[in-house]
């Protein structure tokens, strides 16, 4: 790991040769907490082994335009960082972009012979519904996305939410750039109001009673639609 890197000298930035790791971090996190990979993943007997797999891939995929990030080699916590000005827009970039896409599509298919390839083709589509596509609202403006943020159980309730939010925070008030963020799970939102991220979208998901909170952080205040 490396200390440092592009947003604090407090956070790590996890080797991709540690993916495995963090994925698997990010799977115990979820599996119980997530109201989103329940409702993928109903059957519990299963749903770790699946979003192993998943988030493996899922970290894989966007590492290249990502820190991927942890408080110390104990990972209590572990983040996903996605970085606007990493993906150019290029017919190249957005041509290995959609590589990778396909790549991760393609190594995530032993998750079929555990849930079927019906199970396995809801789930995208699922996660095509509740995706980040919503970001395009911001326009050409530079942004870093919090795509995933965990916190292993034994450490909850200790300061590591702040440890990774506050630095992010203080790079998107640094560079004048704005932080976004999505959640399904409601009792989340005070947590990230708390660090004067803002609801800008909420996006249904088709046949459920679930929603996606879309939430952006801005030095400014001033949110997308604002003027």
């Amino acid at each position: 790991m490396i200390r440092g890197g592009t947003i604090c000298k407090t956070l790590l930035k996890i080797d991709g040769h540690d993916i495995p790791k963090a994925a698997s971090i990010m799977a115990q996190a979820f599996v119980k907490d997530d109201p989103l990979y329940q409702h993928i993943l109903p059957d519990e007997t299963t749903r770790l082994q699946v979003l192993n797999i998943f988030f493996h891939r899922y970290i894989e995929m966007l590492y290249p335009y990502s820190d991927l990030l942890t408080t110390s080699e104990n990972y209590e916590a572990v983040a996903l960082v996605f970085h606007s000005e990493r993906q150019a827009e290029t017919m190249r970039s957005k041509a290995k972009y959609m590589k990778q896409i396909a790549f991760a599509i393609i190594k995530s298919l032993p998750i079929c012979r555990i849930i079927g390839v019906r199970g396995f083709i809801r789930g995208i589509s699922i996660l095509l519904s509740m995706s980040s596509s919503w970001l395009a609202m911001l326009g050409d403006q530079e942004y870093m996305h919090l795509d995933m943020l965990v916190v292993q159980e034994q450490y909850r309730g200790q300061g590591h939410v702040s440890k990774i939010i506050n630095p992010l925070i203080a790079e998107c008030r640094r560079k004048n750039i704005m932080c976004s963020l999505e959640t399904q799970t409601l009792s989340n939102l005070p947590i990230y109001e708390h660090y004067q991220f803002h609801t800008v979208k909420v996006i249904p998901l088709p046949n459920s009673s679930l929603e996606q909170y879309c939430m952006v952080y801005r030095p400014d205040g001033d949110l997308p639609g604002n003027h």
